[in-house]
């Protein structure tokens, strides 16, 4: 059996001289491509033109250098599910809409650091998210119900109960109906 005792300083040193190990999420699959994969979901303030979206998207994607592009999806103004405020030009700005956007990219760890430098220097953007992911996408997954007993069966409406006939009441019964509710 092999000695596996070793001084906290000999890891130390060990791990040191060891290049980056990949994670589960960036290891060596089909593609044989071990770079980390991230993704940023931006939002940029509503009070931006229309003409103005596309060239700080592209700013954006400048942002990431020579990074594979693997999935974007251009930003389009959204309703926010509640008010971002921020502060401003000597008051709170208030958003309750945004241009959302994101860029799923590949590109290696030691330039992540910069891109959140430069998105938090970015006047336009209101907020962002900018997470390590996987390359591949999630299947689109679709629930399947399934029930034996109604095989074959068309699911109908069901059908409120019809109350009885009514009875005709006499004008002496009503009276001591009422009699008997308001004493």
């Amino acid at each position: 059996m092999a000695d596996m005792s070793h001084s906290d300083e000999e890891l130390t040193q060990a791990n040191a001289s060891e290049p980056f190990a990949a994670s589960a999420d960036t290891k060596e699959g089909e593609t044989g491509n071990t770079t980390p994969v991230y993704e940023i979901g931006y939002h940029l303030v509503p009070t931006l033109a229309e003409a103005e979206v596309a060239p700080m998207a592209d700013k954006i994607r400048a942002m990431l250098g020579n990074a594979e592009i693997i999935k974007e999806e251009a930003p389009r103004k959204i309703n926010l599910a509640y008010i971002i405020e921020r502060p401003g030009a000597g008051r709170r700005e208030k958003y309750a809409e945004a241009y959302f956007g994101f860029i799923k990219f590949a590109l290696d760890k030691e330039h992540i650091n910069g891109i959140e430098q430069g998105l938090r220097a970015e006047r336009a953007v209101l907020r962002y998210l900018l997470i390590q992911t996987v390359r591949e996408e999630a299947a689109a997954r679709r629930a399947v119900f399934t029930s034996d007993r109604l095989e074959g069966e068309t699911i109908k409406k069901p059908v409120a109960k019809v109350a009885e006939e009514k009875a005709e009441v006499s004008e002496e019964e009503l009276d001591k109906s009422i009699d008997a509710l308001v004493s």
